[in-house]
Order: C-alpha cells, then sequence, then structure tokens
C-alpha cells in the first residue's frame, strides 16, 4: 500500500498534479480514477483485494497476483470468500465457480411450452434441451437466464430452457470480453455475459485454490513410452520434467491444462484444442489428468 496519495495502489500509476490526487477508499488504499472506473464498471466494491487488483492489472501480471494471494492466504479462507454458495441447490460435492446472467438468441419454436427446472441439484438427462443459438435475427428470441459454472459443467437455467455443457467445450483464450462461448462437434452456445474475462479469471483462480488444497504440486507422472506419457495434477518444468515440443492431448478427467512460459504469458487448454506447445524454461501447471503424446518439436 503507498504512504501517499501521489502512487495507485492498482496500477502504481503517480498523480501528475495538484487537481489530480488519487481517492482514498474506505480500507485506507488510494486509488487513480481510471482504476476506479475500470472496477465500477465490473460491479465490484471499490476497494483492494483480489479481483480488483486482477481486472486492473497488466495480462501478464494477473497469475503472478494469484499465486501471490495463496501464498499469503489459507486456500480455504479463499473458497469461503470467493466462492460462496449461490442461492440455488447444487449435486452433492460441486462448488459454484460463477454465478451471472446471461443472454442467448434461439429460435422461437424451439422454445418449449413447459417451465424448466429450478435448481441445479433437479437436472437429469431428461429435463435437458442444449438448444443451440440462432445466427439470425428473423424469427428468434432472447433468452435470459443465469449461467453457473462448477467444478463439473457449465449449467443455463432460464424459464423453459435449461442447457448444459461439458467445460472442455468451452472456448478460452479469446479476445471476446463479452461472451461466453461453447463451441461442441455440432452445436454451437454464445452467451452474452458482461466482463467475461472476470467469468474466466474466476474459474483460473478456483482451479489454483483447489491445487493448494489437494497438494497439487505433489505431481505423478505415467511413462508408457519415450514420446507417450499420463500426468496427474501437479506442476512439471519444462525441460528438467517434461521435454520440450509440441504434445497431442487427450483428457482423462479435463479439469484443467495450464502452460506458462518463459515470460510469465499463461495459456489454458482443454478437451477441444488438439495440441499444447511446451517450450523450454517454462511450466506445464496441471489440475486434472491428460494423456499426452510427443509429436515433434515444431508444429
Amino acid at each position: 500500500m503507498s504512504k501517499n496519495n501521489k502512487v495507485c495502489d492498482f496500477c502504481l500509476s503517480e498523480a501528475s498534479g495538484m487537481f489530480s490526487r488519487h481517492e482514498k477508499t474506505a480500507d485506507g488504499h488510494y486509488i487513480c480514477k481510471n482504476c476506479k472506473a475500470i472496477i465500477q464498471s465490473y460491479g465490484l466494491p471499490v476497494k483492494y483485494d483480489l479481483f480488483q487488483a486482477l481486472v486492473t492489472a497488466q495480462p501478464n501480471m494477473k497469475d503472478m497476483i494469484m499465486d501471490t494471494w495463496l501464498e499469503n492466504n489459507k486456500a480455504a479462507d479463499a473458497l469461503a470468500k470467493f466462492y460462496p454458495l449461490p442461492q440455488i441447490l447444487l449435486h452433492d460435492g460441486e462448488h459454484c465457480l460463477n454465478a451471472v446472467k446471461a443472454v442467448y438468441n434461439v429460435k422461437k419454436e424451439s422454445i418449449p411450452q413447459e417451465f424448466a427446472v429450478k435448481s441445479i441439484a433437479d437436472i437429469r438427462k431428461g429435463t435437458i434441451q442444449n438448444i443451440e443459438d440462432s445466427p439470425e435475427r428473423s424469427g428468434s428470441e432472447k433468452v435470459e437466464g443465469m449461467l453457473y459454472e462448477t467444478e463439473a459443467a457449465l449449467y443455463f437455467l432460464s424459464e423453459k430452457i435449461v442447457n448444459v455443457h461439458r467445460l472442455g467445450y468451452v472456448k478460452r483464450n479469446t479476445k471476446d470480453m463479452d461472451h461466453v462461448v461453447i463451441q461442441t462437434p455440432s452445436k454451437k452456445f454464445t452467451y452474452s455475459v458482461p466482463h467475461s474475462d472476470l467469468f474466466f479469471m474466476r474459474e483460473r483462480f478456483y482451479q489454483k485454490v483447489n491445487a493448494v488444497l489437494n497438494n497439487k504440486r505433489q505431481h505423478l507422472i505415467y511413462i508408457s513410452d519415450d514420446n507417450q506419457l499420463t500426468v496427474t495434477p501437479g506442476i512439471y518444468d519444462i525441460p528438467r520434467t517434461l521435454k520440450p515440443g509440441i504434445y497431442k492431448v487427450k483428457a482423462i478427467n479435463d479439469a484443467g491444462l495450464h502452460v506458462k512460459d518463459a515470460l510469465g504469458h499463461v495459456k489454458d487448454y482443454y478437451e477441444n484444442e488438439e495440441s499444447i506447445d511446451l517450450s523450454a524454461g517454462g511450466t506445464l501447471e496441471c489440475t486434472g489428468e491428460y494423456k499426452l503424446e510427443w509429436v515433434g518439436d515444431k508444429k
């Protein structure tokens, strides 16, 4: 925290004159007008906390901020503070990573007449519609609902439609800040979600919290042959633990696979990705279980 009002505690920018002094927040931190506007645009309280720091940080700093928070706080406290139970019932053992309002377009004739179930705990195979988007404006209707993410699935619940998606079909690492997109082999679902980058930051931090809770640094590699192996939850240095190169990926438990390059940039890989590129000097962070097949040094 800065000791005077000349430095913003969020972006570290300095005030440039007498009339541009940074504002002091209720928790005793200083904040510039730009960072305050960013935090308010996300609907977050104007105070110094983890996600306020993340939405105002440079992209290459976000992963380090999450790691630093976990080094100085208990993972169990993170669950209680940032991932409280939602207002609807979940399946046993599920945690709610995200609960946001969402809208998507569907063909009017595809909307069921009956009302849908109201909670995730009541969802069964027969209560799922999985109605895809309609890109056409004519003859389509906007459906408003709630998009819930747990470590098991992504759920869209509305008055008459329930969609359930595997997490591996969610498109990540995009520059689209206003949508959450699910692309299956045969269907596409595009949910309008303001500030979807916060949606994915919450998901990413949960994976880190879960890794700490389950001692995921105690990793194991099961080697089938020189080019095939299975990685379990853990953090793997390249090339000390894994040889550099391109790997085909097959998910056994698609709970998250993340590559951090030598510069600290993080990219997430999921079931809908064909391969991963592991460069020397980086790390592979696994929060699920995956089969990897080395296919060469270059794509």
